[in-house]
C-alpha cells in the first residue's frame, strides 16, 4: 500500500504539475482578452462623446488637403475661399477693363503705322499684324536694306520718321528684330549672319533714338537665318527673309519679363492691320 500510494502520489504530482501549468496559459490567455474587451470599450465611449468643434477643424483642414480649397474658420461659421491658380493673376473687373483698353490702344497703333506705310507709298513692302504679345510691323523686301548691308536707305527715311513720331505717343517698349537668308557671309565688315541681322536691328534702334525716342525702351534681338518665313530655295524666298521687325509689346496680359523669354509662343489670334498680300520685287543678291 505504500508503494501505491508513493507511486499514485508521484503520478498525482506530475499530473497536477501539468494541470497547474495548463491552468496558467489559459488564464494569461483570458486576462488578455479581458484586456482589449476593456481598452475596445474605452475607445468606443470616447468616440461616443466626440468634440464636435474639434471634429468640424479636422474635418476642414482635411478638406482643404484633398481638394485645395482653402477654409478660413470664423467664430459662428466659415467662409469658403477660392484656391490660388499658379501662374496666373485673379482677374478682376478693373484688370478686365484695362486690357480691353489696351488692345484698342494697340488697334489704333496699328492702324495709325499703316496709314504711315501708305503715306510713304510702302504699304506692300510692310506687314503690320496685332497679337497677343503686342503690334508687329515687319520690313520687307529689302526696304531698309541693301543685299548685304547694314546701311539704312535713304529712302526709308521718312517712314521711319513717322514711325518714330506714332511711338513717342506711347510708353510701350519695343524690340528690333534683325534677321537675314541662308547666304553666308563672311567680310571684313560682317563676319556672320549672325553679326549682319544684329547690326541690321542695332542700326534701326539708333535710328529711332536719333530721333528722339527714350533708350531705355529699346532692345535688339539677332535670329541670323533661323527664323524664315519662306523657303531660301528661290530668290524671292530669300528676299522676304532678309528682313526686319518692330515688335510694340504690350503691357497686359504678360509681364516684360515673359514676352522676353520666349513671345513668339505666347498664344493669340493675329489680326490683319493692312493689305493681305504685297508686290513682290526683284531679288537684292
Amino acid at each position: 500500500m505504500s508503494v501505491r500510494r508513493r507511486r499514485g502520489g508521484e503520478g498525482g504530482g506530475g499530473g497536477g504539475g501539468h494541470d497547474g501549468g495548463g491552468m496558467l496559459r489559459w488564464l494569461l490567455t483570458y486576462s488578455d482578452m479581458i484586456t482589449l474587451l476593456m481598452v475596445f470599450f474605452i475607445v468606443l465611449y470616447a468616440v461616443s462623446q466626440v468634440d464636435k468643434a474639434r471634429y468640424e477643424v479636422l474635418m476642414k483642414a482635411l478638406k482643404q488637403v484633398l481638394t485645395g480649397q482653402q477654409v478660413v474658420t470664423q467664430v459662428g461659421g466659415t467662409v469658403p475661399v477660392p484656391p490660388p491658380v499658379i501662374g496666373k493673376t485673379p482677374t478682376t473687373a478693373k484688370a478686365t477693363a484695362n486690357a480691353a483698353k489696351e488692345q484698342q490702344m494697340l488697334q489704333n497703333l496699328a492702324k495709325e503705322l499703316q496709314q504711315a506705310a501708305s503715306q510713304a507709298h510702302m504699304q506692300s513692302d510692310v506687314s503690320v499684324t496685332v497679337a497677343a504679345v503686342g503690334v508687329r510691323v515687319s520690313f520687307l523686301n529689302g526696304i531698309l536694306f541693301n543685299s548685304g548691308e547694314a546701311t539704312i536707305k535713304t529712302s526709308s527715311y521718312p517712314l521711319l520718321d513717322q514711325i518714330s513720331a506714332i511711338l513717342g505717343t506711347e510708353p510701350n517698349n519695343v524690340i528690333i528684330e534683325g534677321y537675314t537668308d541662308d547666304v553666308p557671309i563672311n567680310t571684313q565688315e560682317f563676319h556672320s549672319n549672325w553679326d549682319l541681322s544684329a547690326i541690321r536691328a542695332t542700326r534701326v534702334i539708333e535710328y529711332l533714338i536719333a530721333e528722339g525716342l527714350d533708350p531705355s525702351r529699346f532692345s535688339a534681338e539677332a535670329y541670323s537665318e533661323y527664323r524664315p518665313i519662306a523657303s531660301n530655295e528661290t530668290p524671292t524666298g530669300r528676299q522676304d527673309n532678309r528682313r526686319v521687325d518692330m515688335v510694340i509689346l504690350r503691357s497686359t496680359p504678360y509681364s516684360t519679363e515673359q514676352i522676353m523669354e520666349n513671345y513668339d509662343q505666347i498664344p493669340g489670334t493675329p489680326i490683319r492691320a493692312g493689305p493681305t498680300g504685297r508686290a513682290q520685287q526683284p531679288s537684292g543678291r
